[in-house]
């Protein structure tokens, strides 16, 4: 059976209905939350996943009536995050809020502690920022056009860099070279930020990274932006083209953020905590602070976020697989 056949038959059962534990039958969206609700962020405070949840935290615990309480957990690419909230009590007072990651990590790890498909439901898809392909201002490319002539007439030579062997980053730039019919060389750092130093001293050539991350050093110039990965062109960066524009139709990507609770947790609670999020996102003042911070807001149906999840582990499976991407 192949990788991408374990993951539809993985999303039937996540999708399916699933009956809760007999101890959780009584509990009602009218005596939810009775107690501190716990947000797991698998990654380190002071990032851009942490602030979305503390600023979305405070606003849902003045909605719900009760503290929201953000938990970082970090460790194993997030890894360990995730799997304790897998084991938490589903009655919804242990959520996960992450990144994408949660997807990428399905892909990549031969074995996880977790099963993403059983073990977890959708609670909110919350926002999304946008991935720009930057590369070193000495790089000799002015579009995306000469850039990836260059990639093709130097196969294997030139270097991109990415937060980790299996990350979002180096998923998205095996994903273009596979687009493109290139090949380049990846070099793995330990987080988002050694990469980006190396990119702008010249240490690598290029790589894609969050908008929010790469937008000061290519407005002081130290870096070159050639492409956005999304559907239509940043506010930010008007003049800086889609990767659709410039010849790959369908190579939107981005980093997404979402909210889960184990796969058991009530109906009534889910929905109930759906609508405290989206109640939230929608406050303007919320609004405006999170687009501030590079984050554009999403709101979709539970139909729309299973569809989108369902497309997100399908691609990055294949990505992986076309690669040979496999992290332990």
């Amino acid at each position: 059976m192949t990788i991408t056949q374990r993951i539809f038959l993985g999303l039937t059962g996540l999708l399916a209905s699933l009956l809760p534990m007999a101890d959780l039958q009584a509990q009602t969206p009218q005596s939810f939350p009775n107690r501190a609700i716990q947000v797991v962020v698998p990654v380190a405070a002071g990032g851009g996943t942490d602030l979305m949840a503390r600023s979305l935290g405070v606003k849902v615990s003045e909605l719900l009536g009760q503290s929201v309480v953000i938990d970082n957990k970090l460790g194993a690419g997030g890894n360990i995050g995730v799997e304790y909230v897998a084991h938490a009590k589903p009655d919804g007072h242990t959520l996960l809020l992450t990144p994408n990651t949660i997807a990428t990590n399905v892909a990549v790890y031969r074995k996880l502690p977790y099963d993403l498909l059983k073990d977890f439901q959708v609670v909110s898809l919350l926002g999304q920022t946008d991935v720009v392909l930057v590369v070193n201002a000495s790089v000799k490319a002015s579009n995306l056009r000469e850039f990836t002539e260059q990639l093709r007439a130097k196969p294997g030579e030139l270097n991109f860099g990415s937060a980790g062997l299996g990350s979002s980053q180096h998923l998205q730039a095996e994903y273009f070279n596979q687009l493109a019919g290139t090949r380049s060389n990846h070099i793995p750092y330990k987080g988002q930020s050694q990469a980006m130093t190396d990119l702008v001293g010249g240490q690598i050539q290029y790589m894609f990274s969050p908008l929010q991350n790469a937008l000061p050093y290519i407005q002081q110039g130290r870096i070159k932006a050639l492409a956005i990965a999304a559907k239509q062109r940043n506010r930010t960066l008007p003049d800086v083209p889609t990767l659709s524009e410039s010849g790959y139709k369908g190579a939107e990507v981005a980093n997404w953020f979402a909210v889960y609770a184990p796969a058991a947790t009530p109906a009534a609670v889910v929905k109930k905590l759906n609508a405290a999020f989206v109640k939230v996102k929608s406050q303007p003042e919320i609004r405006v602070k999170l687009e501030g911070m590079g984050f554009d807001l999403l709101f979709a149906t539970p139909d729309q976020e299973a569809d989108f999840m369902r497309a997100e582990l399908v691609r990055w499976a294949r990505v992986a697989a076309y690669a040979g991407i496999k992290a332990e």
